[in-house]
């Protein structure tokens, strides 16, 4: 959407102005001027990915100066409201919660003035582009609470089902090992002889020792212990240079955007996904050299992780030696529950590329 949609929309309408407005020039010529501007402008801030392009304050300009040209195209012929399908797109997908309101507001003031531009200008014409404007308003920005909202229900979703799966794991291991103790020590209590006293002791003992693992995975599994002390950056950084130090593979770890604090469960799931990709690296791929880009967006933050390696066929998960998949499925899965995703591009002899992204 973002890539092609801009430069659709104002490409078509560029392209209708021409059909319909030749030899006017004085209305053609600064439309076409200001269609070229608006396209230049969404390269320059954001196909070209330039480092600062991320940053409020970049974000902030940007926005301004599309609504801006947006109006000035609405204001020379009406049917430039349709440049508010490219203007939204940005609106919802690029700016930070709550500014997103002000600039869909905008945005949507922009497209009732459009809608209004046919209205007479006397008092009742100006009553009703005012309405126009203010329905416009009312819906975009309800449309973007209600969109928040959304966001908000699908991650306390994921977090039940996580508290779900360690209940169950606390029930099959912690509340059976504690029972098992219980039951060694009743039997110790109650035995005959020394030697019966020392095996049922020497059985609850194990039973501690085990019960005592499993909490200690669970606690990993919340946050693993290369996050304690250290923010998502570090972290990844970390994890990839033990790595190329123990694999010999060079690896090049950099962060792009304004680094921000992110949910427990998002800074998990992207160290979880660059250690798995990782350890994929390791065993399958024959790679000479790996990259990580940990990216930070307005709307929440992507970890790439590419290689050179030999690839494989991305259309149906692979299985590994072991049968996991390349653990392919449980990052999927870790990334969903968080309503992120989990892209993969690969084919055999090209190297492997995963995006994972998470909300934030």
């Amino acid at each position: 959407m973002l890539a092609v949609v801009p430069y659709l929309v104002v490409g078509i309408l560029a392209a209708f102005g021409v059909g319909f407005e030749w030899g006017q020039w004085t209305r053609l010529v600064p439309e076409l001027v200001l269609c070229a501007v608006f396209a230049a402008w969404v390269l320059v801030f954001r196909t070209l990915r330039r480092p600062w392009a991320d940053r409020p304050g970049a974000i902030a300009v940007f926005m301004t100066g599309l609504i801006g040209l947006n109006l000035a195209l609405v204001l020379l012929d009406g049917w430039f409201g349709f440049l508010a399908i490219a203007t939204f797109t940005f609106a919802y997908s690029v700016v930070p919660w709550p500014a997103e309101l002000f600039a869909v507001g905008a945005t949507a003031a922009v497209a009732g003035l459009a809608q209004g531009s046919g209205f007479s200008r006397d008092a009742r014409g100006i009553v009703a582009v005012a309405f126009v404007v203010l329905l416009n308003v009312a819906i975009m920005a309800g449309m973007s609470w209600g969109l928040r909202l959304a966001e908000r229900v699908t991650q306390r979703e994921g977090a039940e089902a996580e508290r779900t799966r360690l209940a169950g794991d606390i029930h099959d291991t912690l509340a059976q090992n504690f029972a098992g103790i219980v039951t060694q020590l009743q039997a110790a209590d109650e035995a005959a002889d020394e030697a019966g006293r020392q095996r049922h002791t020497a059985s609850a003992l194990d039973l501690a020792r085990d019960g005592l693992a499993e909490a200690r995975r669970s606690v990993q599994a919340l946050r693993p212990p290369a996050l304690e002390g250290a923010r998502l950056p570090e972290a990844i950084d970390n994890v990839a240079r033990r790595w190329s130090a123990r694999t010999g593979v060079p690896v090049e770890v950099s962060t792009t955007g304004s680094e921000r604090a992110l949910e427990t469960e998002a800074d998990v799931a992207l160290l979880r996904t660059a250690q798995e990709a990782l350890t994929n690296v390791e065993r399958h791929a024959a790679a000479e050299r790996v990259r990580l880009t940990l990216c930070y967006e307005p709307r929440g933050a992507r970890l790439e992780v590419r290689d050179d390696g030999k690839g494989f066929d991305a259309a149906p998960v692979p299985g590994g030696a072991d049968g996991d998949g390349y653990g392919l499925i449980a990052m999927r899965e870790r990334l969903e529950s968080l309503a992120g995703r989990l892209v993969i591009e690969s084919r055999p002899g090209h190297g492997t590329a995963i995006l994972a992204e998470v909300p934030g």
